[in-house]
């Protein structure tokens, strides 16, 4: 542990009284069997854990300590020769200015802001500079590229500016730049814009320019307009590949290839949502895509139904179909889901069905299916809960699973 970390814990008491603990827990235990095409069976029984500990004052600003991390030990594996896994996903101070003008963060973190999407060993700052302008930067070694020739000579900085008007509008500006063993291997501008309009429209999107290959990687707008009891969400997004996603060493291996592809593809469409009454929702949805060299096109269908009962309880449909120019892109689903809460106990469904208009790898349809029941503990601070699951599809003969899940919160 770093030299200044370990002496701000020390001084902890001084610096912030009546400091509260938070402490949550998930252990998760699953068991998978896979029948494979060739008759090939492979089981595994992997036990995880998910701890997260927040250390601070949760009615006001000040200093406060966050972490989460998970660990994992396969109990029978005969997918591979790893029995153990584990990493330290956050674990960074925080203050946070009484008056919350500006914060500060030091340490592992994860950033998502403007073009960030980044988990980083650094710090983090952010601050209004006037009522209306809010600027944050950011500053350290991205954990992405340990892989990658080790991470000596990583870096990565980034800064966002944004000018809002509350009720109005917010409009930012972004900045990203990653190197890895010295050399650049990203480096992204963008921007992203929020309007209220007239009648309670509204306009989200954003897009990013790639600043090493010179062209836009993405441009994705969303409008929602209401009318009465119904709300309509027109979309366009844009993607061309190679600028979009990173085909340099730091970049994720799938991706990687499929930037070198230099495919651009375009999806537009709407969704419209009407609301009979608070617990019910309709819905309907329209997608086109377009690729311009792989894949083609094709034109997605969907209508949906969702009823809630309270807070805990929900139960809903889907169908839907795919036409598109390849064979695997056209088919019809129908999904029927349901959780539903009976105090203490809760149980819940998942089901799913695909007919392919054509077979693939000699079979025309796939279907999942899930059930699960739980409950709960004092007062809703331990869950525990017991799912089974089951699929079958034109890639595997038969997949099943079996996960005991025990969630636990103490404190916050």
């Amino acid at each position: 542990m770093p030299f200044w970390v370990l002496a701000l814990l020390m001084a902890w008491p001084s610096l912030a009284p009546a400091m509260e603990l938070g402490l949550s827990s998930d252990t998760i235990v699953r068991h998978l069997e896979r029948d494979e095409r060739g008759g090939q069976t492979r089981s595994l029984l992997p036990a995880y854990e998910f701890l997260r500990l927040d250390y601070g004052n949760i009615r006001t600003p000040g200093l406060s300590l966050h972490a989460y991390g998970w660990g994992r030990a396969n109990l029978r594996d005969n997918y591979a020769t790893n029995t153990t896994a584990g990493e330290l996903l956050y674990a960074y101070l925080e203050y946070l200015d009484p008056n919350r003008d500006w914060q500060v963060r030091l340490g592992r973190q994860y950033v998502f802001e403007g073009v960030t999407r980044e988990s980083l060993d650094g710090a983090y700052v952010k601050t209004d500079i006037i009522p209306t302008v809010t600027v944050s930067a950011y500053a350290g070694s991205p954990l992405n590229l340990e892989d990658t020739a080790g991470r000596r000579g990583d870096s990565i900085v980034g800064a966002r500016v944004v000018h809002a008007l509350p009720g109005r509008y917010d409009v930012g500006v972004s900045y990203k730049r990653t190197a890895n063993n010295g050399t650049a291997d990203e480096e992204l501008l963008g921007t992203d814009v929020s309007l209220l309009l007239p009648a309670n429209m509204t306009l989200l999107g954003h897009s990013t320019f790639n600043l090493i290959t010179h062209g836009f990687g993405e441009h994705s707008y969303e409008a929602r307009i209401p009318i009465a009891a119904f709300e309509l969400r027109p979309f366009i997004q844009k993607y061309r590949y190679a600028d979009y996603l990173n085909g340099r060493a730091g970049g994720a291996k799938p991706f990687r290839f499929v930037s070198q592809l230099g495919d651009k593809v375009t999806i537009a469409g709407c969704e419209v949502f009407w609301y009979p009454a608070e617990n019910i929702e309709v819905g309907g949805r329209y997608k086109h895509y377009e690729y311009d060299r792989r894949f083609g096109s094709a034109d997605m269908y969907t209508a949906l139904a969702t009823v809630r009962r309270r807070i805990f309880s929900e139960i809903g449909a889907e169908v839907g179909r795919v036409d598109g120019d390849r064979a695997e892109n056209r088919y019809y689903l129908g999904r029927a889901y349901a959780y539903w809460d009976i105090a203490p106990f809760f149980v819940t469904g998942d089901v799913m069905y695909v007919s392919y208009d054509e077979e693939i790898y000699g079979k025309g349809s796939a279907f999942f299916a899930s059930a699960g029941m739980g409950r709960k503990f004092f007062d809703r601070a331990l869950n525990v809960k017991l799912s089974l699951d089951f699929s079958r599809d034109p890639y595997f003969d038969k997949d099943y699973r079996g996960t005991l899940a025990a969630s636990y919160q103490f404190g916050k």
